[in-house]
């Protein structure tokens, strides 16, 4: 569909929503970026002559599985070898609480402070159980980190809601990929927390524009299904067939200069596209996280970045993540 008509016409009526259900207060802020209205700077780390800022955001993931199979994101095809292994009753691999705590402390050391997201690659309410218990260790170590988490809403109810809350939630974001009947499902158990809650922001995103790709269904590379959404929407590194009409841009990314992922083992991962662990820089458990987040690893990709040489690194040289900045661009320079 590279007609420049046909994708007009699918951007103009890409439908989404989003509501704010609850808030701490009346101020206006970036529940995203909480620490920097909060005054937090990254302080700088140092290897021999090499110096970075440390990261401002970490997301960790505690269970990896997601439940959904939305065309835009490569679990359409990744969760049905992890369907087989749980019918073989091989449990989901997960992050232990000492685990997750030892990076806790680790970044308390560094005196970071700034977002902590326990979700990655992942459903972070399919660990339901133990969710309250990560943010309440976040919060331990980290008082005035902003804790902040992206789901689905599968499992959500008022209770869990709650003792999300009451553990030190700062903010969630359950993006609703379903229909009217969902929102409002969701907005019924998030009801008791609408309006000025004084503790947490909620919001409520739908986007009813994504299929959920059965099995088998064109799950090969290269023949995954097309999905066609506004520029802001990307391809991950290559793993799905998503916006093919923007090329991959000689630019740089600054997802290794100012992010940390980290998986359920303590790999430290190139970045939130990184579905089948490609790119590994090193393990924070393993050494600590001021040696990975300073190593060569890291280092290389920063600095060919920052060049606009994505051609030149695993994943980045299929990535059009920020291939244009507004829509009338990319209008523009489609032939």
């Amino acid at each position: 569909m590279n007609n420049i008509n046909d994708i007009k016409k699918n951007i103009e009526f890409y439908q989404t929503r989003d509501l704010v259900i609850g808030s701490p207060s009346n101020e206006r802020e970036d529940p995203v970026n909480l620490q920097f209205a909060r005054g937090w700077k990254p302080p700088i780390m140092k290897k021999g002559s090499y110096e970075v800022p440390l990261f401002s955001s970490v997301q960790i993931q505690t269970v990896e599985f997601c439940n959904l199979k939305c065309d835009f994101c490569p679990n359409h095809y990744i969760i049905w070898d992890r369907i087989e292994m749980k019918k073989k009753k091989v449990p989901y691999n997960k992050m232990s609480f000492e685990d997750y705590e030892k990076i806790m402390i680790n970044l308390k050391e560094l005196g970071f402070w700034g977002r902590v997201s326990p979700y990655l690659m992942n459903e972070p309410l399919m660990d339901k159980e133990r969710m309250p218990r990560f943010v309440e260790i976040t919060k331990k170590h980290l008082p005035d980190c902003n804790v902040k988490i992206n789901s689905n809403g599968t499992g959500l109810t008022t209770k869990l809601m709650g003792d999300l809350i009451d553990a030190g939630l700062d903010a969630i974001q359950v993006d609703d990929y379903f229909d009217d009947a969902y929102a409002t499902k969701l907005i019924k158990e998030l009801e008791p927390f609408s309006g000025q809650n004084g503790k947490c922001w909620i919001t409520l995103s739908s986007n009813y524009n994504t299929n959920q790709v059965k099995k088998n269904d064109n799950s090969e590379e290269g023949k995954r299904p097309t999905h066609y959404g506004p520029h802001t929407y990307w391809n991950r590194g290559g793993l799905v067939n998503v916006n093919p009409d923007m090329p991959v841009p000689q630019k740089n990314c600054g997802y290794p200069s100012s992010q940390m992922y980290i998986k359920w083992n303590g790999d430290a991962l190139l970045c939130c596209c990184d579905w089948e662990y490609k790119v590994v820089h090193g393990n924070v458990i393993e050494t600590s996280i001021e040696d990975v987040w300073t190593n060569d690893s890291y280092k290389n990709y920063r600095d060919k970045l920052k060049k606009g040489r994505r051609d030149l690194l695993r994943m980045c040289r299929k990535c059009n993540k920020g291939c244009y900045t507004s829509e009338q661009q990319r209008l523009e320079n489609i032939k």
